[in-house]
């Protein structure tokens, strides 16, 4: 529960966000915001305090509406490059940003690798590169377990799906890159760039063909013509 909730008068910024009617990134307007504070005492001198900011954005290009709530907490500080203490914010926005940049056939790929692509789209789309480069990460990482690949770390399956043909050498590189930026995001909050997200989730796209998609279609396809012919010589 809030100990103050105000709405804040003539709000004049602008901000980068993803439209989900342009589908791309483009200027918006903040039209209103609310702000909700909270402070809590939990004995012998200890407190802590956060809040909650609710905006509502136009886009510059579309008019298109979308929500968004940002919100802080004393106990979640973090340090930035020069040893300073700061209060991180979780940014979420309503409806969810998507993109026209990819277009996942997921008919055949597991659920909980559905949610991992899911939610490394929805970082890119909000510009989180740190979180889109570490979900790209466990991406790979998801693949190469649930396809069996040998290995006692990430390094070793990568280079167990090249020895099975699933990958040429040149996609081999391109994965172990995919694994380095990821460790380094992970410990060092370095992120990729959108062009290397962009062919990075190109070269996962290539992979959910060759290991989920092509496969069964294909299945699919000689077990239909199987049960048709079958019933034919049946005839």
């Amino acid at each position: 529960m809030f100990d103050s909730f105000e709405r804040r008068d003539g709000p004049n910024e602008r901000k980068k966000l993803q439209c989900n009617s342009c589908k791309r990134q483009t200027i918006h307007t903040l039209e209103a915001q609310c702000i909700g504070r909270w402070q809590e005492e939990f004995g012998c001198g200890h407190s802590a305090d956060g809040g909650v900011e609710f905006s509502l954005y136009r886009c510059g290009a579309c008019d298109e509406v979308c929500f968004e709530t940002s919100s802080w907490c004393s106990e979640e500080y973090d340090h930035d490059d020069e040893g300073n203490i700061y209060l991180p914010r979780t940014e979420i926005q309503y409806p969810p940003p998507s993109s026209a940049d990819f277009a996942f056939d997921t008919d055949f790929t597991p659920h909980d690798l559905n949610e991992l692509i899911d939610e490394m789209l929805y970082a890119l789309a909000g510009s989180k590169l740190k979180l889109a480069t570490v979900a790209l990460r466990m991406v790979v990482e998801f693949i190469v377990t649930d396809t069996k690949c040998a290995g006692r770390n990430l390094m070793r399956k990568i280079d167990d799906l090249h020895a099975k043909g699933h990958v040429d050498q040149n996609q081999l590189a391109l994965l172990h890159k995919i694994r380095e930026k990821g460790n380094a995001g992970a410990h060092e909050r370095k992120a990729m760039n959108r062009n290397e997200m962009v062919a990075g989730i190109g070269l996962v796209n290539l992979l959910l063909e060759k290991l989920y998609n092509s496969p069964k279609r294909q299945e699919e396809i000689v077990k239909k013509a199987n049960q048709a012919f079958q019933s034919d010589d049946d005839s």
